[in-house]
């Protein structure tokens, strides 16, 4: 976290900088929903005995979605809700466990809009919400924590409306079933622009 925040902020300055030098036409909307895959620390069950569960943390790559939806007040700046979506079943010693981990946030956006790509950062607060169930029947456990998320990524813009995420990667912070998570995503989409021209 203490690496990120300072190289997000460089960005951001870069992009802010800049700005007026590639502005193009801005639309007011974007919608992003793509594939996402996330490198988190989850609890998993096993059986020490017949008969009695004990637990071990570890570290999966779960895979789910996201979509997120940016209103730009201007050329460079914008607020970005976000919502996101991973899911794994690994088996620990026999024992199948259901993982699932749900984000919201939100936060600003900086974006550098030029004709061919559009680069941006953001930072984003909100909540996580974990779940971990051993099925078909078994011990489960659920919370909702703090996130925060840092980082960015790049469209490629095929016209005035529609761009390919190529990629979209970020640090996430979550304190989820009572260990702090320090975890990595990355996802890849479409973004569809509609709206009034910025």
């Amino acid at each position: 976290m203490r690496i990120l925040l300072p190289a997000t902020l460089i960005v951001l300055l870069v992009l802010v900088a800049l700005s007026p030098l590639y502005a193009q036409e801005t639309k007011e909307w974007e919608f992003f929903g793509g594939y996402s895959l996330q490198r988190t620390q989850v609890r998993e069950y096993f059986k020490s005995t017949p008969s009695i569960y004990s637990i071990k943390n570890r570290l999966e790559t779960l895979n789910g979605w996201e979509f997120s939806v940016t209103e730009n007040m201007n050329h460079w700046f914008g607020g970005t809700f976000d919502v996101s979506g991973h899911y794994k079943t690994p088996t620990l010693q026999g024992s199948p466990n259901q993982e699932r981990m749900h984000s919201f946030m939100y936060g600003p956006r900086f974006s550098l809009h030029t004709p061919y790509v559009t680069p941006f950062a953001h930072v984003l607060f909100g909540a996580a919400i974990s779940n971990v169930q051993v099925t078909p029947v078994g011990p489960h456990a659920s919370n909702t924590s703090f996130a925060a998320a840092a980082g960015g990524g790049v469209d490629l813009n095929l016209g005035q409306t529609i761009s390919v995420r190529l990629l979209q990667a970020e640090y996430v912070h979550a304190d989820a079933l009572g260990a702090s998570q320090n975890n990595y995503r990355a996802s890849a989409g479409v973004v569809f622009r509609v709206g009034k021209t910025k």
